[in-house]
């Protein structure tokens, strides 16, 4: 019987994968927040910081699947 390492799920091309994905979504969100905050006739507190919240939590998981590509987070 042999015994083989867990590697996770994020491993190969499923890491690719959600960090494509990832990458796109930042990117969207963020231009999603400059045309709200240019275009919006009607702008609140709430949705604002909803919109910043969501950006922050992508960006975030983003940068950790960067860091687990190149190998800093094991």
């Amino acid at each position: 019987m042999v015994y083989t390492i867990y590697n996770g799920l994020l491993t190969g091309g499923w890491l690719i994968f959600f960090l494509v994905l990832f990458s796109i979504m930042t990117v969207v969100s963020i231009i999603w927040f400059i045309l709200y905050i240019e275009m919006s006739q009607r702008r609140n507190w709430k949705l604002t910081l909803l919109i910043l919240v969501i950006i922050s939590l992508v960006t975030a998981f983003e940068i950790q699947l960067i860091l687990l590509q190149i190998g800093v987070i094991i």
